[in-house]
């Protein structure tokens, strides 16, 4: 069973689990997303923000930096002869420098980095010396992107990271193979068609997916072989929501904002209160504030355009009225209130909903190398 690891005390028994397993060979599944890119290796899934910075200055060497969602890494040799001696942040090790990309402001970049997000990943799980890694990737233009991935993905590369146990610089080298690119959302119809019994439909039945992201809100209608027989993006996922939020919070004139009023809320923080559960804004009494009424209010006002967007959607091209299930995944739909919204309008929200399409990359992985299926 593949388990996510939301706290440090898991994290490092995980990186523990991982650097000890014994294993030479191991299967995966890469989902780049929007605002956070979310992976399977084995019987490990992580996800980390999506983001990256360049260190310039490759006198100065970062390895102090390792966390469950950030790390720094430095490509030390192998098929990758442009990254030799490069250095980078990725994840909340990137959000912290002056200097960083979001992948989601540049849908190349998802293609262009892919590797350095990977080695990312395998810093921050620790995987053992010498492994061979067979994954797919997904992307939302593999004509465009498929052989470039490959190009900067497959190899021998030897990097460096921290050790996120005894703390010491560590060098470890990983053989990759990539398997398979995948259109965006294909490795989730994959999982719940083929990987677990979630959906019953045959060649002829339909059923409508909405994936709710970062970035925006993806309409996918196929049907029981995984054939997509159409699709429709809609702008402004969850991110929209964050920066609504902070938009909010700018305006709030009571006695602890008026001292911080000319600072900018950070949609981030919005995020990060909303991940937590707690529907905070900061972390001290100076600025912290709980933005309930704010979520509310915003919630409502972006869930009515979005929902009425897609509802427009599938009543004009008559999907609706064929549709055996409505289907949802995404990591927009385990937000507060969101989740019972959808249950309203008879969506089944799948299990694993952030997960689920690296986890059907991973399926197809395993389906390509012959690999017998995790359970």
């Amino acid at each position: 069973m593949t388990t996510a690891y939301l706290n440090a005390s898991d994290w490092l028994t995980q990186a523990d689990l991982l650097a000890n397993s014994g294993l030479t060979t191991i299967t995966g599944g890469k989902d780049p997303g929007a605002g956070y890119g979310k992976a399977i290796y084995g019987d490990f899934s992580i996800m980390m923000p999506a983001a990256y910075s360049l260190v310039r200055n490759r006198n100065i060497r970062h390895y102090e930096t390792i966390s469950k969602d950030g790390c720094w890494v430095c490509y030390v040799d192998g098929a990758r002869k442009d990254l030799k001696d490069v250095q980078f942040f990725w994840g909340s090790a990137a959000i912290t420098q002056r200097d960083y990309t979001l992948l989601h402001e540049d849908k190349s970049k998802k293609a262009e980095l892919a590797l350095e997000s990977i080695l990312a990943d395998l810093a921050v799980l620790n995987i053992p010396d010498g492994m061979r890694l067979e994954i797919s990737l997904s992307n939302h233009n593999p004509q465009r992107w498929d052989k470039e991935i490959k190009r900067r993905v497959q190899g021998i590369h030897t990097f460096q990271h921290k050790h996120p146990i005894n703390q010491l610089l560590v060098t470890k080298t990983v053989e990759i193979v990539v398997t398979g690119v995948y259109r965006e959302g294909f490795g989730s119809i994959a999982y719940c068609l083929f990987g677990e019994p979630i959906l019953t439909l045959e060649e002829s039945e339909v059923a409508i997916a909405l994936d709710i992201g970062s970035s925006t809100w993806l309409i996918t209608v196929f049907n029981g072989n995984g054939a997509v027989i159409g699709e429709h993006l809609i702008e402004n996922g969850c991110g929209e929501l964050h920066s609504m939020i902070a938009e909010a919070l700018d305006k709030r004139n009571d006695g602890v904002s008026l001292i911080s009023k000319d600072v900018k809320h950070s949609p981030s923080l919005v995020n990060k209160g909303i991940l937590d559960g707690t529907l905070t804004y900061g972390g001290n009494r100076l600025t912290g504030k709980n933005f309930e009424v704010e979520y509310a209010q915003c919630l409502d006002q972006w869930w009515s355009s979005q929902i009425e967007k897609f509802a427009n959607y599938i009543t004009a091209k008559n999907y609706l009225d064929r549709a055996k299930y409505l289907v949802a995944w995404g990591g927009g739909v385990s937000l507060p209130v969101v989740d019972e919204n959808l249950a309203q309008f008879g969506f089944m929200v799948l299990p694993n909903p952030q997960f689920i399409n690296a986890m059907g990359l991973k399926l197809l992985t395993e389906n390509m190398t012959g690999v017998e299926k995790s359970v």
